[in-house]
């Protein structure tokens, strides 16, 4: 149990911090994030604050404990973030050394979602 806690906690924690951290920048609307975005991505403005916000709640989510649930649609939207992300780069013509880093983030994001469920299984074996 100890071992499954301890591998949980590094991957959620490097995994929340990437994606926190990385939203900072979204969500103060800096020049450099909505670039990227808007003229290499295609997308709109508007929607670099909005998808930030939502990355950093569900950042937070990872790290607080108890509420199930929650966190299963926090991982959820997560992982449709990081493949929308990955799918965007590679539609765009990007090369691999762009998206590559999201894509090894999308497996941190896994590893932590594999461990979450193996510390729920071994704290109440059989019941999820």
């Amino acid at each position: 149990m100890k071992k499954i806690n301890i591998f949980y906690w590094i991957f959620t924690g490097l995994y929340a911090a990437f994606i926190i951290l990385s939203s900072i920048p979204g969500i103060m609307s800096a020049p450099d994030s909505i670039k990227l975005v808007v003229t290499q991505l295609g997308y709109p403005a508007y929607f670099v604050p909005y998808i930030s916000v939502l990355k950093c709640l569900g950042g937070i989510v990872l790290l607080i404990p108890g509420f199930p649930r929650l966190k299963e649609w926090a991982y959820a939207g997560l992982a449709f973030d990081l493949i929308s992300a990955i799918y965007s780069f590679i539609a765009t013509g990007l090369a691999m050394k762009e998206w590559l880093p999201v894509f090894l983030f999308l497996i941190v994001l896994a590893c932590s979602y594999i461990f979450y469920h193996k510390k729920l299984n071994a704290i109440s074996p059989g019941i999820k």
